[in-house]
């Protein structure tokens, strides 16, 4: 397995769209320069804070290095009430909080008692569920032999390590260890790339290789991230949501471009890849996210209720003319590190949903929806859906929305 890659000098365009789905997310020192690590620990806040052009989402940094605090020092701060306080005394986060730089920062606190009753505290599950309800961000910064005595599961973890991680390592044993309990491997954030590593798979700069004859070019429909707020845990800024009556405005320097192939007349586009299924649309929107950073094309496709009544959200990638080639692209995917080895099922999934308005595009995130243009002059679709009665609920949340579609087949002919 190789982590992705995250160069330092491009925090803030990297980082927000892999925590967007997240709310507790530990940062993992794996460094023999401690300072180094806990200077990243402080741009990665800053940097998830700073969720897009003019937005804020509200983050707060917790030391649980308890047995040797080292954030506090690396802004200069004096030693203050924090964590330990705040788990032993059940009071609010509020209360041992300070605004450093836009992030709530929690320092240790004084007085550790018990450092390993402090990170396995059952709290922690409750401010994870407190801070997902808010949309705001919780991070950790742990060591990685003490992630197992966290008293809740992470929604990802980034290790910090200025050289990369030997997986064989004791950190790196730790981190997989994560891994094999639910905890999703976010990246490692290293000085810069090494001339010897893979291809770094968050780059947004690699193009796909064309998988039909033709050429370029979809550009993926999102419009302003959603502004996530946190109420009830700390104050974050909103900027005004714009509305497009004209075609989308091009993307902001963050948002990657993705490009797709334009098929030919007798072409089929009717298989795609399943890489999820998630029962939350934030967590959908998230993987596409990240999809998307990795110039791999995403759809999230929210299907008719199950016999439960629950609404499941998949998460799509890629348009091909036949089985066969959504297999070479799953094949693909796990060696470049996109999806974990066995994840990807192909869906003859011919259908999807055609905006009637291509102004509309803009309009998709705050609906949790994404989408993607189909072809140069083509419309902008949304799901990718294997027979029509899978489409009726999201027509149905987009015409609530005010926004008209039309069953559409990605084909000239149906296969």
């Amino acid at each position: 397995m190789t982590l992705r890659v995250l160069p330092r000098s491009r925090l803030d365009r990297v980082v927000p769209p892999l925590v967007r789905g997240c709310a507790l997310v530990a940062l993992v020192p794996v460094a023999d320069d401690l300072h180094w690590a806990a200077v990243v620990a402080w741009s990665v806040a800053r940097a998830s804070a700073a969720s897009g052009p003019g937005a804020r989402r509200a983050v707060a940094l917790v030391d649980l290095c308890l047995e040797a605090p080292i954030l506090h020092e690396v802004k200069q701060l004096d030693p203050a009430p924090g964590i330990a306080e705040a788990i032993t005394a059940d009071v609010s986060l509020n209360e041992v909080a300070r605004d450093v730089e836009g992030v709530n920062f929690v320092p240790t606190g004084s007085g550790v008692p018990d450092p390993v009753l402090v990170r396995g505290s059952a709290r922690w599950g409750r401010l994870q569920a407190g801070f997902r309800n808010e949309g705001a961000l919780l991070l950790v910064y742990l060591p990685a032999e003490r992630l197992e005595e966290l008293g809740a599961v992470p929604d990802g973890v980034l290790a910090l390590a200025p050289n990369g991680v030997d997986l064989g390592s004791p950190e790196g044993r730790a981190l997989l260890a994560a891994r094999e309990r639910g905890v999703e491997l976010l990246g490692v954030v290293r000085e810069r790339w090494s001339t010897a590593a893979p291809a770094p798979v968050g780059s947004v700069r690699r193009s796909m290789r064309p998988m039909i004859v033709a050429a370029v070019a979809v550009i993926a429909i999102g419009g302003a991230a959603i502004l996530a707020t946190a109420k009830g845990a700390f104050r974050s800024g909103r900027a005004p949501t714009s509305r497009h009556t004209g075609p989308p405005a091009a993307a902001p320097p963050a948002a990657p471009v993705v490009t797709l192939p334009i098929l030919a007349p007798l072409d089929s586009g009717a298989w795609t890849l399943q890489l999820a299924a998630y029962a939350e649309p934030e967590r959908a929107l998230a993987h596409a996210d990240r999809l998307v950073a990795e110039s791999v094309p995403a759809l999230v496709s929210p299907l008719a209720p199950d016999a439960s009544g629950a609404v499941w959200y998949r998460v799509q990638t890629g348009v091909y003319a036949n089985r066969a080639a959504a297999m070479a692209a799953r094949a693909t995917y796990w060696r470049r590190g996109i999806a974990t080895r066995g994840e990807g099922k192909p869906l003859l999934a011919p259908y999807s949903l055609a905006l009637l308005r291509p102004g509309d595009g803009g309009r998709l995130r705050a609906l949790s929806f994404t989408g993607l243009r189909w072809g140069v002059h083509g419309p902008v679709l949304v799901g990718a859906f294997e027979h029509p009665e899978q489409a009726v609920v999201a027509q149905a949340q987009l015409d609530r929305a005010g926004i008209p579609t039309t069953l559409f087949t990605r084909t000239k002919r149906m296969p």
